[in-house]
């Protein structure tokens, strides 16, 4: 008994057997509202595209500027709308498809527009044809008794003026169902997907850039860092470990005239004190070049008014109080500052130097001014490129000044979340 009710429900004409023709009644019923849907906005693309050119040609009319922002506030959202009806319905019947973004400019709607007048009437079209004959063939027999004498129904293969030929209309109606059923949903497929590729392509290409932009920024910021650390490298070779070499031969000197010279020895002692003082002077200045102490403790612009004291030249200072920015940031910021300052006092010929911390939205702007001669040559060794590197890493920007006389202006621009 229970294996008998167990397997009522796969009989014919039980619930099992419908799902494929609720799943077909559906799909149909979605490829129709998609054809019909895609009609009515081609029809109303050729009217935002009438007003465009009438608003152009009105342009030198007081009410040319007006229309052409109405145009321009309609298209939108007609564009948006096709975007999420095709994305709709490929979501629907091609599960495969890989979501987008839709159009976020006017050209991109505008050249929607241009493609759907023609597009959208094909799909539209073809839908609507077979749709209304397959309606007008399958109903025929229900009312084409009550026309008017010498008024014949055509459903698109004969006249329909006998019972017998209204009677097998709805063979008729089977066939444009028929050819429904085979074309519309691939055509409405087409325009889905013409939809996705025209709006899609400007964004696609804003994507590539930014991706070109994001791994050209990576490799700046691999760049600066190799740089960095080989310039620590080279700051520890060539001054904290020659001045260890050094303290290590005076305190071997040390360990032999001990007792033989003492006098001799107490004077090696003293040089060997000076030698280890200046090893960590340089070591200071090293760890300074790595992150200074000041800026952790107190700040980008106490850092940088202690940096512009420390200047070879006389360098003033305008840094205000800046909100504080993430460190990284206030880094970079600092070592632009200090690269721009060294780039003045060693290859600028300038008796004065300028320091401005100033924000510009979400940006922190550093300027650095001098009033050398000018002429900044950025691959002359001159450290340009290193500031560059620095503020590229950040997706930022730098913008130089140098006219040949001077004076050089070098501004680094940083985007960043005060």
């Amino acid at each position: 008994m229970l294996r008998r009710m167990s397997e009522t429900p796969a009989m014919p004409g039980g619930v099992a057997a419908d799902a494929p023709n609720a799943g077909l009644l559906s799909s149909t019923a979605a490829t129709a509202r998609y054809g019909m849907r895609a009609g009515i906005s081609a029809l109303t693309c050729w009217f935002v595209l009438s007003g465009l050119l009438l608003a152009q040609a009105t342009a030198v009319l007081i009410v040319g500027g007006p229309l052409l922002r109405l145009v321009r506030k309609l298209a939108k959202p007609v564009v948006d709308s096709d975007f999420r009806a095709a994305s709709h319905y490929l979501d629907a019947h091609s599960p495969d498809t890989p979501s987008t973004t839709g159009p976020s400019d006017f050209w991109s709607a505008f050249r929607w527009m241009c493609v759907n007048a023609a597009a959208g009437l094909a799909t539209g079209g073809v839908a609507f044809v077979l749709l209304f004959g397959a309606a007008v063939s399958l109903t025929c027999p229900l009312w084409w008794w009550a026309l008017p004498s010498g008024i014949a129904v055509n459903p698109g293969m004969y006249p329909v003026s006998s019972w017998p030929a209204a009677l097998a209309t709805p063979l008729v109606g089977a066939a444009y169902l028929t050819l429904f059923h085979l074309a519309a949903p691939r055509l409405a497929r087409w325009h889905a997907r013409l939809a996705h590729r025209v709006l899609t392509t400007a964004s696609r290409d804003r994507l590539t850039a930014r991706i070109a932009e994001v791994t050209a920024s990576r490799n700046e910021a691999l760049e600066a860092h190799g740089a960095e650390l080989r310039r620590i490298e080279r700051d520890l070779h060539d001054g904290t470990q020659n001045r260890l070499v050094a303290v290590r031969m005076h305190l071997g000197i040390l360990d032999r005239l001990l007792e033989e010279d003492p006098e001799r020895a107490r004077g090696i002692l003293a040089l060997a004190k000076e030698a280890s003082d200046d090893a960590l002077a340089d070591l200071r200045d090293v760890v300074r070049g790595i992150y200074p102490p000041l800026l952790a403790e107190r700040g980008l612009a106490s850092a940088v008014t202690a940096l512009a004291s420390r200047s070879s030249l006389p360098c003033e200072v305008d840094v205000g109080e800046p909100a504080r920015a993430p460190a990284a940031v206030e880094t970079a910021a600092y070592f632009v500052a200090a690269e721009a300052l060294s780039n003045a006092a060693k290859h600028s010929g300038a008796t004065h130097t300028r320091v401005a911390l100033t924000t510009e939205g979400s940006h922190l702007v550093v300027t650095v001014t001098d009033d050398g001669r000018g002429g900044m040559d950025e691959n002359g060794g001159s450290g340009i490129a290193g500031i560059r590197r620095r503020v590229a890493a950040f997706e930022g920007t730098t913008d130089i000044t140098s006219p040949p006389g001077g004076p050089s202006t070098i501004k680094a621009r940083l985007p960043c979340e005060f």
